[in-house]
């Protein structure tokens, strides 16, 4: 089960103004609404208690009392640590705490998003591909890239670009037995739209890997796998939270391919296996 404050924290700037009170308060004083009625808690954010109950069927909740359930176990979970933004001055204990349930919980909320059925059917797509061909952008291009390493040595041919004019090259020499793979957090940035639009045109399948089942680009694809964008701390370097998320979901999809197709890819790893160890003994 998913550490429900780490949810909240992340929703907050999603919800309206009166949400966002209710998120504050819940955030701010977990343990006392443990114990308040839900009329108590709308009156203490000056908000309704329908309010109350609809944010609560926001967060996929029975109600409010199982909000409270789920309270209950997020405080005994963090046992006094925070739950919020990396801040100024923070020591490398507190950083590596707060990073900890941050992962720890988008991981959780990961696997219960993720579609079994469509990691079968994008399996069957693997093995059927005449080519993969993977695009990413900025942090997605490290998935990608990771992913093309790992389809190389399953056997699978393999293309990666990360420039959307060497991508759209790639899409028209293909063929419609080609298989059209894209990472992007977002599901809406221009490169991504006008390439999966290409790829309906030509007839190829495609998947996208995405934290926004609503973008345009969830809209365009074959098949979606989702991936979760739980929020990044405002003094983070670069992505985080989000690219654990898509490594993980790309993981899974190619260890379940190993597992399907065992006897076929053991040879294509221990062969890839083999030569590296030449290489670094050279």
């Amino acid at each position: 089960m998913e550490n429900i404050l780490v949810v909240i924290q992340n929703v907050r700037n999603q919800v309206s103004k009166k949400e966002r009170v209710l998120c504050d308060y819940i955030l701010a004083s977990p343990t006392e609404v443990m114990q308040l009625p839900v009329q108590s808690l709308a009156q203490r954010c000056q908000i309704s208690a329908a309010t109350v109950v609809r944010f609560c069927r926001r967060l996929d909740l029975d109600g409010y009392s199982d909000l409270k359930l789920h309270l209950s176990a997020a405080v005994q979970e963090t046992q006094g640590q925070e739950y919020g933004e990396i801040k100024p001055g923070e020591s490398a204990s507190e950083i590596s705490g707060k990073l900890q349930l941050h992962f720890e919980n988008a991981l959780k909320v990961t696997t219960k998003k993720l579609d079994d059925q469509v990691i079968e059917t994008v399996v069957t797509a693997l093995h059927e591909a005449h080519q993969v061909q993977l695009f990413g952008l900025v942090s997605s291009s490290l998935v990608v890239q990771d992913m093309y390493q790992k389809l190389s040595r399953l056997g699978l041919s393999a293309v990666v670009n990360n420039d959307i004019h060497l991508a759209a090259t790639t899409l028209a020499s293909g063929s419609t037995e080609d298989l059209l793979l894209v990472v992007s957090t977002s599901g809406n940035t221009k490169e991504v739209v006008t390439l999966l639009k290409f790829a309906k045109e030509k007839s190829i399948t495609t998947v996208l890997v995405t934290a926004n089942t609503n973008s345009t680009g969830a809209m365009l694809a074959d098949h979606l796998l989702e991936s979760q964008n739980l929020g990044e701390s405002v003094i983070r370097p670069g992505a985080s939270t989000s690219l654990v998320t898509e490594f993980f979901v790309a993981d899974v999809l190619l260890f379940r391919y190993v597992a399907r197709y065992y006897a076929e890819v053991l040879n294509s790893l221990k062969d890839s296996r083999e030569l590296i160890k030449r290489l670094n003994n050279d």
